[in-house]
């Protein structure tokens, strides 16, 4: 019998071997198989819309302006955002409108009824907090609405903050604060700190040439001017009778179309002002005009004396 050759089997055998070899090498490849295995992860995180909430327009209390001034209000509020505070403070925004009812908080900014603030003054958002307290503060001007007692326009309404935030992917939140009063401002301002009538001979007046007294309206209601002496013209032991000074709201000769001065107020006929809508004083200011007299008999000396201009409401 011939005898088969060995080496065929064999060499089939090392080829499988090789084969077997090769495929565990690729497996151990692909599936990372041995001692130690790195698994890679992966998520996506997705937005969470902020939520605004607990507005407080000025502490909760009454909205009391300065004369010719502005009135630092705050509006506080709570952010809440679980990708973190920055989500709004550093890549979104905040947007807050302290407002007079009815003009509504999508009104166009203006210093009588509608303030609008893109920024946060102060922002507690330490460590990328999901909850964090924030302030706005805003700059009432003099002659903001009033919305409180009888001398108001807008006795019926009152004043509000709106709060709108938006996050970093322009999801938003808006929310309100509960209603405020802006407290009437009845109030004057005098261009002048004193009348000054120069050198006028005893048994003499002042004639055509008269001094001036301007009045502005400094508050946020109309208003009319009381005027009254709370000192005469003295001069050590001298001095002259209250009714020696005259005032008009035109122009005169004296004693001419002028009033006497005297002890108690009076309220100055026809001098009637507005409510401002502006700082625009000159819109909102009115002239006086002063003379004297002096009477007969009258020592020489260097005269001073004291008038209060008072403001009142007039509907």
């Amino acid at each position: 019998m011939e005898e088969t050759n060995p080496l065929p089997k064999l060499s089939l055998y090392i080829l499988g071997s090789i084969f077997v070899l090769t495929l565990f090498a690729i497996a151990q490849t692909v599936f990372g198989a041995g001692g130690t295995v790195n698994v890679s992860s992966l998520v996506v995180v997705g937005n969470s819309a902020p939520t605004v909430s607990n507005v407080v327009l000025n502490g909760g209390s009454l909205i009391t302006l300065i004369t010719n001034a502005t009135t630092a209000i705050t509006v506080g509020y709570t952010v809440t955002d679980a990708n973190g505070c920055n989500d709004v403070f550093q890549s979104g925004s905040v947007t807050s409108t302290v407002f007079r009812s009815g003009v509504g908080a999508a009104c166009t900014a203006n210093n009588a009824n509608c303030y609008i603030l893109h920024t946060t003054t102060t922002n507690a958002c330490t460590g990328n907090a999901s909850t964090t307290n924030a302030t706005t503060t805003f700059g009432l001007y003099y002659f903001a609405d009033s919305t409180n007692g009888a001398s108001s326009s807008y006795a019926a309404q009152y004043w509000e903050a709106s709060v709108l935030l938006a996050d970093a992917s322009s999801a938003t939140s808006t929310a309100s604060s509960t209603n405020q009063e802006l407290d009437v401002l009845n109030a004057i301002d005098i261009t002048t700190s004193s009348i000054n009538y120069g050198t006028v001979s005893a048994n003499a007046n002042t004639g055509g040439t008269n001094q001036y007294a301007t009045t502005t309206n400094a508050g946020n209601s109309s208003t009319t001017v009381r005027v009254h002496a709370i000192s005469t013209l003295t001069s050590g032991a001298n001095s002259m009778a209250t009714s020696s000074q005259v005032y008009s709201t035109s122009s005169f000769t004296y004693a001419g179309t002028s009033t006497a001065l005297t002890d108690t107020a009076v309220t100055i006929s026809g001098l009637l002002m507005t409510a401002p809508t502006s700082t625009a004083t000159t819109t909102y200011a009115r002239t006086t005009f002063w003379g004297l007299g002096v009477p007969p008999s009258t020592a020489t000396g260097s005269y001073t004396g004291t008038t209060r201009f008072t403001s009142l409401w007039q509907p």
